[in-house]
C-alpha cells in the first residue's frame, strides 16, 4: 500500500519533486557562475564550452522533471 506525503504525493513522485527542486537551485549556481564570475573568464576555452553544455543538458533534464510533474497532477 502507497502512503501520500504530507504535500498530497506518492512517495516516487515526491522524490522527483524535490530532485527537480535541487537540480533548480543547481542550475541558477551553474548560470550564474557563468554569467556573472570574473573566474569564469579566466577558465580555458574547452572548460568553459563544457560548464555551457553542462548547463544546457541540465535545463533540459528540468525540463523532462517538469513534464513529469505535470503528469503527477492530472
Amino acid at each position: 500500500m502507497c502512503h501520500m506525503s504530507e504535500t498530497g504525493f506518492l512517495p516516487h513522485e515526491q522524490r522527483v519533486i524535490d530532485e527537480r527542486i535541487e537540480l533548480f537551485l543547481k542550475i541558477n549556481k551553474l548560470n550564474d557562475f557563468i554569467n556573472g564570475s570574473s573566474i569564469f573568464k579566466t577558465l580555458d576555452r574547452q572548460d568553459s564550452l563544457l560548464l555551457t553544455y553542462q548547463l544546457d543538458l541540465m535545463q533540459m533534464y528540468l525540463e523532462v522533471l517538469d513534464r513529469r510533474i505535470e503528469l503527477f497532477t492530472k
